[in-house]
């Protein structure tokens, strides 16, 4: 089905349509707020609805913050309405039993967009575009807008453009041609300003005392590490310490993980792209809890009460079968902080031209 099949297909559901209601997936990104807000504007501007927006968890890390307040991206907690009162259901860069979709028992999306691996329940919906040449869903709203010949407004257009670079780090992390043609159509369109300080937010202390905890629990094991997070203000900090951590010379694999709320989180890095870490990430996860992702990123979540009536330690289980899979040689774990030993010190800068 070419896009523009697949861009009339979207708006049929919305005829006589006045209630639609836009999910994000728990603790929304970038990528899931911007694909929410993008396909919000395209509704009021082709089909004359006006969408709500709502998402579960929390918008934490300071980043998204600065997003949702800079772009004035109206966002409704999800707990305090009711799915079953709108008429149309759209979910955006995330699918039905991902374990990060949290929806009302015997409520089902009308419309699915996402750009993950494809899930069978999701063909069931009345709507799905469900692209795997793309690195975010954020590029599918833009292409969207292209299509029906809507430019779309500053703060919409940035909202997009951030969406795309924050889950393609760049336009370098498993983006496509696509998603470059999305950036390119964008960026005439942004406010420059803004974005910089949505990408460079002010950070509150605790990030830096959090910081410090997460590299105080590092493990190499070889090219392999393996981070526990002890104290998280919010659960999208799992992901940015593993992001932090993979660029490490010499790492292949990245693992970070910690409970949140009841919840077992963990983030999966990668550095090759055939490194496959998506299915690893379902593969450990199994029978405990749920998990998926990317070829270099991925992630999941282990429901710990639920967990212990299967496994004695779910946090032992995971870490096990990851380096199981990631560690074929067995090497024993080094710390990557050693407090015992005194930190090396560098010879003195030369004053004046000196030594």
């Amino acid at each position: 089905m070419t896009r523009q099949e697949l861009t009339d297909k979207l708006l049929k559901p919305l005829k006589g349509k006045r209630k639609v209601l836009i999910i994000a997936h728990e603790n929304p990104d970038p990528d899931s707020i911007a694909a929410a807000y993008g396909l919000k504007f395209l509704f009021r501007k082709a089909a004359g609805v006006t969408a709500v927006i709502a998402y579960s968890g929390i918008i934490g890390r300071a980043e998204n913050r600065a997003m949702v307040k800079m772009l004035d991206i109206d966002l409704v907690p999800l707990a305090k309405i009711n799915p079953r009162n709108y008429s149309i259901v759209a979910v955006v860069d995330c699918q039905p039993h991902t374990g990060n979709l949290n929806l009302p028992k015997g409520v089902f999306p009308n419309i699915i967009i996402d750009h993950h691996p494809v899930r069978k329940t999701s063909l069931k919906a009345d709507y799905h575009d469900l692209p795997r040449d793309v690195g975010s869903t954020s590029t599918v709203i833009t292409q969207y807008l292209r299509t029906l010949g809507i430019e779309p407004d500053r703060k919409v257009a940035t909202a997009l453009y951030y969406g795309i670079k924050s889950d393609t780090r760049d336009l370098g992390r498993q983006s496509t041609d696509d998603d470059i043609r999305a950036s390119i159509y964008l960026f005439p369109h942004i406010l420059q300003k803004k974005l910089s300080r949505i990408e460079h937010p002010e950070l509150p202390r605790q990030y830096f005392q959090e910081l410090n905890a997460v590299l105080t629990n590092t493990l190499l094991y070889g090219e392999v590490v393996v981070a526990r997070v002890e104290v998280m203000s919010w659960p999208e900090m799992i992901g940015e310490f593993a992001d932090e951590l993979i660029q490490m010379e010499g790492v292949r694999w990245c693992m970070c993980y910690g409970r949140h709320n009841g919840s077992l989180l963990f983030s999966i890095r990668a550095k090759r792209t055939n490194d496959m870490a998506g299915v690893l990430a379902h593969k450990i996860a199994t029978g405990i809890g749920k998990g998926g992702g990317h070829e270099t990123f991925a992630a999941g979540k282990i429901d710990v009460v639920q967990a212990l009536k299967k496994v004695k330690d779910p946090e032992d289980i995971l870490v096990k079968r990851f380096l199981k899979e990631v560690n074929p040689k067995g090497m024993d774990p080094v710390r990557l902080i050693n407090h015992d030993k005194e930190p090396p010190r560098d010879r003195a800068l030369p004053v004046n031209g000196n030594p």
